[in-house]
């Protein structure tokens, strides 16, 4: 029987087979490719692509080893294997990188074995380039797939949810809309008692549960008995650490994946592990934030690809502030004072993107709109804000606007990647994570802004940003880098 967790687990294996035969084949036939271009074009003693593209077929089975990798790092979620939840993003993306290493190494050697005699029909670069596109797009494939799971509803492990305060609201909302974790909730239990045929009224909100189709399934009591009637294998577990305890005996019976949200405060997850002391288990969080060697290699990684970036625009760094003297009058650059590293106030550097007059063409606006008004107070931005030029828009669209924040890191202000700076009026809504967040250099991108951006509303910024601080490492900023690519390629969220 197919159940949901073997359909999507087979689903995602589907997709890094096509993952790696895509590649492979554009690497191979593009190799190919320049290396012909070359020769025919003044180049004729060219050692590129001098193969045989029939020779690559018999690495066909270079898929199933990197399925087989994928498989040992637990990749593959589903209520047949282990874990049944997903693997966080970034930890599902240093995996793959670490897999498609593996792979081709395997790859490699074996070329070297095999192939000692057959100079120019194999070429070892195809499988370095293939290595490295595949680590970076791997994860892209599994989320078209997951996308597409989604979509058709399958591939979906069903749950049940324990718990209906704030938790496990802010869980179900997660899920609506998220095809990552491929997690349905079947059915919620809360309250302790009935009264009649009717419900205790309850402090929380069901109303948010009805709207998206999740019904009440009984009291926690009813968990087990009722998950067994559905045979369902799942539990998330939205409860008071004291209901937990007193039902950890009880869920064993039946459950094989317990998955426990105790609340919704962001706290040092990313490279906990679990950890027992004669019997009494417990987990270990670390906040990487806080050692001084991985703040000097964050510095180290972070301007050695600010300079790297700063090579690559260097056009865009000629021609922006040409184009902005064109089309509107005024200074190629703007600088406006944000709070940085322990609240020091510092500018922060752009290309012009608004009229010269921005601030009191701003200051009519929200007098004679209310709704403008209420939108710059909850976000502090304007969605059809007219203060922006026409080529300004563009650049907003682009994000080029902030590629002179680049000095800044430079200069040590800010980091590549790092929550994002605010100005003194944002502090307070903030609170007390505004200690948290200023701990660390504010960063061009970050969290927020491959979230939505402009999309997210402030409380999910706060959240994101709070997230950063307590969880960063080097593959946390590798991630938001490459999502940063695709989130300015396709313009999503920008204003």
């Amino acid at each position: 029987m197919f159940t949901q967790g073997r359909i999507r687990v087979i689903a995602l294996a589907i997709a890094d087979a096509l993952c790696v035969a895509a590649i492979w084949a554009v690497v191979v036939c593009g190799y190919k490719a320049l290396g012909v271009f070359l020769r025919v074009h003044g180049w004729p003693s060219c050692p590129w692509g001098g193969y045989e593209l029939v020779e690559y077929v018999r690495f066909a089975p270079i898929a199933l080893v990197f399925i087989g990798i994928n498989a040992a790092l637990d990749l593959y979620h589903g209520n047949w294997m282990y874990p049944a939840s997903p693997q966080s993003p970034v930890e599902e993306f240093r995996r793959l990188c670490l897999s498609s290493f593996l792979t081709h190494a395997g790859a490699i050697a074996y070329m070297a074995f095999a192939y000692q005699s057959m100079d120019g029909r194999i070429s070892r670069a195809v499988c370095v380039y293939a290595c490295i596109l595949t680590a970076f797009g791997s994860q892209s494939f599994r989320n078209w797939m997951r996308f597409a799971l989604k979509w058709m509803k399958l591939g979906q492990i069903p749950v049940v949810l324990a718990g209906g305060g704030e938790a496990a609201h802010r869980f179900a909302a997660i899920l609506d809309g998220d095809p990552y974790s491929g997690i349905r909730i079947v059915g919620y239990f809360a309250g302790t008692e009935r009264i009649g045929r009717k419900r205790r009224r309850r402090a929380w909100n069901e109303r948010d549960f009805q709207d998206r189709k999740i019904p009440y399934l009984g009291t926690l009591r009813d968990i087990v008995p009722q998950s067994k009637k559905r045979d369902i294998k799942m539990l998330v577990a939205c409860q008071e650490d004291r209901l937990f305890r007193a039902q950890m005996d009880e869920f064993a019976t039946w459950f094989t994946y317990v998955v426990y949200l105790p609340a919704v405060r962001s706290f040092p997850i990313f490279g906990a592990r679990a950890v027992s002391f004669d019997g009494i288990g417990g987990l270990e969080m670390v906040n990487q934030g806080r050692m001084k060697a991985k703040r000097f290699q964050k510095r180290v990684m972070d301007g050695a690809l600010a300079l790297v970036a700063f090579a690559v625009f260097l056009p865009a760094f000629i021609a922006i502030p040409v184009l902005i003297k064109l089309t509107s009058r005024g200074p190629v650059f703007y600088r406006q004072r944000r709070l940085g590293r322990d609240g020091r106030e510092f500018y922060i550097w752009k290309f012009r993107s608004m009229y010269v007059d921005a601030d009191s063409r701003l200051k009519a606006i929200l007098a004679r709109s209310p709704a403008a008004a209420k939108e710059w107070e909850s976000s502090f931005k304007l969605s059809h804000d007219p203060r922006v030029t026409p080529f300004g828009r563009l650049l907003r669209k682009t994000s080029l606007d902030e590629l002179p924040q680049l000095f800044n890191v430079f200069s040590g202000d800010m980091a590549l990647v790092g929550p994002r700076p605010i100005v003194d009026d944002e502090v307070r809504q903030y609170g007390n994570a505004f200690r948290a967040f200023s701990s660390v250099r504010p960063g061009i991108t970050g969290l927020w802004q491959v979230s939505g951006r402009s999309d997210t509303d402030y409380d999910r910024r706060v959240a994101l940003d709070t997230y950063y601080v307590l969880n960063w490492s080097p593959w946390l900023d590798m991630w938001i880098l490459l999502r940063t690519v695709f989130a300015v390629l396709f313009m999503r969220g920008a204003r």
